[in-house]
């Protein structure tokens, strides 16, 4: 794989830690909380919010939308 696609990869999966973290922090849910609202288990939020895990639009969407949240994308040059 790409050096520099590697790179983009991992700071995109960084960045959705981060705006996970936030937005379950901005709701006031515990791993745990956020975790029972989407129908997931407390060690997947936690991968993802670490970063670890590969997470897709459709699982991020349905853990965000279930908690009362939306995602938004921003393409940028």
């Amino acid at each position: 794989m790409d050096k520099q696609v590697m790179t983009s990869e991992e700071g995109i999966k960084v960045q959705v830690a981060k705006e996970l973290v936030q937005f379950r922090m901005r709701n006031g849910f515990t791993q745990t909380q956020l975790a029972e609202k989407a129908g997931k288990r407390q060690s997947q939020i936690a991968r993802m919010e670490s970063g670890r895990a590969n997470v897709s639009f459709k699982t991020l969407d349905e853990i965000v939308s279930r908690a009362g949240g939306k995602i938004a994308i921003k393409i940028e040059d």
